[in-house]
């Protein structure tokens, strides 16, 4: 052990010799310390908030796509207008137009070579483009184009196209007053998008008249022939098949008319149709038999005479007998029904054709909620209803 383990003051004397060796520590003045702490208390709560205002403002945007805009017009009175379009893309969110311009055909020659652009008025849109959607418009390379709809003006051949002149050939005055009116039809089309640029009609035995039924083979009165321009409107030219044919020259002749129609072959009408009702008028209780006549007015039929017979009159019993009915109130309609398409597509399921080719009514227990009679039995049920 040596002398500083055993003895202490030895111990001692050498700490304080060693301590008066050693350089004198110094202290910062208070003052110093106080301003760092206060700085970094500053710099922390700088930092907490922008961390905050980061929070409260969200990320910055994204910039938006610069796109530049070219219309070209032409001078097209009855073309859509784009005017109208080039002020709605401009007022959209999704991106910034940084310029815009106004061109004619001439001056957008080039541009319109190089995008295949052959319907006018256009719209082409520049820059960004990869970055945005807009509907209606095709892409084509670097750029962005819509071409007018019809009706437009077509380059390649320098006239307007799309616009349909409507013409009809109705029967003349008293043959068929019953007959389907058609006068509404242009009104209908323009409400489909189709541009109805004119319309007319003519009698039948008029000069024009017979030209057209001559022309067209037309076999059935009132008659619609429409102009080539038709084609332009695929909506309405890719189901015309249903409807009608095309002519040599390009019309389009409606050829299904809703009956009743003249028929030119026959010189008469046909699809007229006579509606007989057969009640009982000791069943209180049973369902109005005009229900029937509701319903037929769904499949176009309005009769052209009603008549309404008890079961207990001679005309009843002799329908009854004729037809061998167990079931009223029912109907039976004869004359042309079976020229309605739609009714005939379903009267298997609620009724009969007889050998007359009268259409007799025989499901009123499929009538929801209604009462009728059985005549042969006499009992009074209502559908729906158990015994």
């Amino acid at each position: 052990m040596n002398d500083l383990e055993s003895n202490p003051e030895h111990r001692q004397e050498h700490v304080l010799h060693e301590h008066h060796g050693r350089a004198k520590p110094t202290f910062a003045p208070i003052h110093i310390v106080l301003a760092v702490l206060i700085a970094v208390v500053l710099l922390f709560n700088a930092i907490q908030i922008n961390n905050i205002t980061g929070i409260l403002d969200g990320p910055e945007p994204p910039a938006k796509p610069e796109v530049e805009i070219t219309l070209i017009q032409t001078d097209c009175a009855d073309c859509a207008d784009f005017k109208d379009a080039v002020a709605q893309l401009k007022a959209m969110p999704d991106f910034e137009v940084t310029d815009e311009q106004t061109l004619d055909a001439e001056q957008a020659r080039q541009l319109m070579q190089d995008n295949n652009i052959t319907h006018l008025p256009a719209i082409v849109i520049e820059g960004e483009i990869d970055k945005i959607s807009l509907e209606g418009f095709v892409k084509n390379d670097n750029v962005l184009v819509l071409q007018s709809p019809p009706p437009y003006y077509d380059v390649v051949s320098g006239s307007v196209k799309g616009l349909v002149t409507l013409r009809m050939v109705q029967p003349d005055p008293g043959t068929c007053d019953e007959c389907t009116n058609v006068t509404g039809l242009g009104e209908q089309l323009k409400a489909l998008g189709i541009a109805i640029a004119g319309q007319d009609t003519v009698d039948a035995s008029s000069d024009d008249g017979k030209r057209m039924i001559e022309a067209y083979a037309i076999t059935k009165l009132p008659a619609i022939i429409l102009s080539s321009d038709l084609q332009e409107y695929p909506q309405i030219t890719q189901q015309w098949a249903q409807a009608g044919d095309v002519a040599p020259d390009g019309s389009f002749v409606l050829r299904t008319i809703t009956p009743p129609y003249y028929d030119v072959g026959q010189g008469k009408v046909r699809g007229t149709v006579d509606l007989i009702n057969l009640v009982d008028d000791t069943c209180k209780t049973c369902y109005n038999v005009s229900l029937h006549s509701d319903i037929l007015k769904n499949f176009g039929i309005a009769p052209a005479s009603a008549k309404t017979f008890d079961i207990a009159s001679t005309e009843g019993k002799n329908l009854i007998s004729q037809y061998n009915i167990s079931l009223v109130p029912t109907i039976i309609l004869t004359g042309d029904q079976a020229l309605y398409d739609a009714l005939t597509q379903v009267w298997d399921s609620v009724g009969s054709v007889e050998k007359d080719g009268a259409y007799v009514f025989r499901r009123a227990d499929l009538l929801q909620g209604a009462t009728y009679k059985d005549v042969t039995t006499g009992k009074v049920s209502t559908v729906g209803e158990t015994a």
